[in-house]
């Protein structure tokens, strides 16, 4: 313990990349928490501490970032982050979805969703088994678990049998470079990657559950009934069933109209949401949605699954539609690229609707859960 306060321990080690959920959110959490008063510290369990994220947050007291070797997760899980937080001697320590085995000491765990359960072709059979037993007792074992929705809340606790006063419902939130943006700054963007405004866009992992399938006839009968010739515009880290959705790309009847543009970095995906005319998310299954948040907070029409926990994040500020329906995905799209007032509607309920998210209650909300971690 430092003096006047606690020390935790987090796993950070996923801060160090883009591109994925788990990236963003232990970015957004860890920068709130150094950015945040009190007299607690942190020590950040990295895989390279000499990285350039560590080097951005404030000088906090005694919180710095501690190697950890990782072995392809094996070393980390295995011993080597328990060593170090018990070397460290952590108060708490905080992880997501799978401990260190054998660690004993006050956890908490955050599990965004269940994917692996519900949609098993999206992860390759070694992880998907892994996750299907690791993360289960990880729960059992944890003080307090951490979720990003309610609907995962629930999920948790009636697959896993997890106690509902274990559970910390928690939302994430849009970085604050996700606003409305100027068309001299989006046009610096796009014009890096040969784009103009107005396309249609989505961003995801590329997997089977994005659902990019359904999402390429939509657009082709867009086309071909609407007569639209709205560019779909698809972005996202390559995961595991990508050739699948490569060769879906390849054979669309779209053509030259879909631009497959793969990885965006994160400091130039806000000129892609502000830029496009509208943001398509239909997604098979998701424990919270981020990008569609991060849409909203460009003041960006969405259409969005209705599926798992997206009806808890937009509300009424986006257009729902039945994933699997392609019919339903294309009519919504056409409603919002024909008629103007419902496009700056949906955009305006969109960003002040993002505004109640923040990572600075993120963070405090966290926080908390540590100490009661502490005490239980």
């Amino acid at each position: 313990m430092g003096p006047g306060g606690l020390l935790f321990g987090i796993d950070s080690h996923g801060a160090e990349g883009e591109g994925a959920g788990n990236s963003t959110y232990a970015r957004g959490l860890i920068s709130a928490l150094f950015a945040a008063s009190g007299p607690d510290d942190f020590a950040l369990f990295a895989a390279d501490p000499t990285h350039a994220f560590y080097r951005s947050l404030p000088a906090r007291r005694r919180s710095r970032a501690i190697r950890v070797p990782q072995g392809r997760g094996l070393l980390r899980l295995g011993g080597a982050l328990g060593w170090a937080a018990r070397r460290e001697r952590v108060d708490a320590l905080h992880v997501q979805y799978t401990a260190p085995l054998g660690y004993r000491r006050p956890l908490v765990v955050t599990v965004h969703d269940l994917g692996f359960v519900h949609v098993p072709e999206s992860f390759p059979s070694g992880l998907r088994m892994a996750l299907r037993a690791l993360v289960p007792r990880s729960m059992a074992r944890a003080a307090r678990v951490v979720t990003d929705s309610e609907f995962s809340g629930r999920d948790l606790a009636d697959r896993f049998a997890v106690p509902r006063e274990k559970i910390a419902v928690i939302p994430l939130s849009a970085d604050a470079r996700f606003r409305p943006l100027g068309s001299a700054e989006v046009a610096a963007v796009l014009d890096r990657y040969g784009l103009r405004p107005g396309f249609l866009f989505s961003l995801g992992r590329l997997n089977r559950r994005k659902n990019l399938e359904r999402l390429l006839i939509a657009h082709a009968r867009l086309r071909a009934g609407a007569g639209s010739d709205a560019v779909l515009v698809i972005g996202g880290k390559r995961d595991y069933g990508v050739e699948d959705v490569l060769g879906q790309v390849r054979r669309s009847a779209g053509g030259p109209a879909v631009r497959l543009v793969e990885f965006i970095p994160d400091a130039d995906l806000p000129a892609f949401y502000a830029g496009a005319a509208c943001f398509v998310y239909p997604s098979l299954f998701e424990g919270f949605g981020l990008p569609v948040l991060e849409a909203m907070a460009c003041a960006t029409p969405v259409v969005a699954s209705n599926r798992a926990a997206l009806p808890e994040l937009a509300g009424d500020a986006a257009l729902l539609i039945d994933p699997e329906s392609p019919d339903a995905i294309a009519a919504a799209i056409a409603r919002v690229l024909g008629d103007r007032a419902l496009a700056g509607e949906l955009g305006a309920r969109g960003l002040a609707r993002s505004r109640r998210y923040s990572w600075e209650e993120t963070a405090r909300r966290t926080l908390g859960v540590y100490r009661d971690a502490v005490r239980a």
